[in-house]
C-alpha cells in the first residue's frame, strides 16, 4: 500500500509489472472516491543486509523440493 501523492488517502496496487530482477514498477489507484487519482512506482532494491548462507542445503528435502517454485505475486 501507498500514500496518494494528492489527497494523502491509501491507494492500492492494481498491477504491476517486473522491469528487471530487481526493478518493479507498480500501478496504484487512490481508494477516496473523491480523489480516485491513478500513478505509477517504482521499486527496487536498495541493499543487501545479509546474504544467504553458504551451508549446504541440497540436502534437506523440504528446501530442495521447494526451491525451483516461482513465488506467486499477489495484486
Amino acid at each position: 500500500m501507498m500514500y496518494c501523492p494528492f489527497c494523502k488517502g491509501p491507494a492500492h496496487t492494481r498491477t504491476s509489472r517486473y522491469l528487471s530482477e530487481t526493478v518493479k514498477q507498480l500501478y496504484y489507484q487512490c481508494t477516496n472516491v473523491m480523489c480516485s487519482a491513478t500513478f505509477r512506482t517504482m521499486e527496487s532494491v536498495d541493499s543487501v543486509i545479509q546474504r544467504p548462507s553458504n551451508t549446504d542445503l541440497a540436502g534437506d528435502e523440504f528446501i530442495a523440493a521447494h526451491s525451483g517454485k516461482a513465488r506467486k505475486q499477489s495484486l
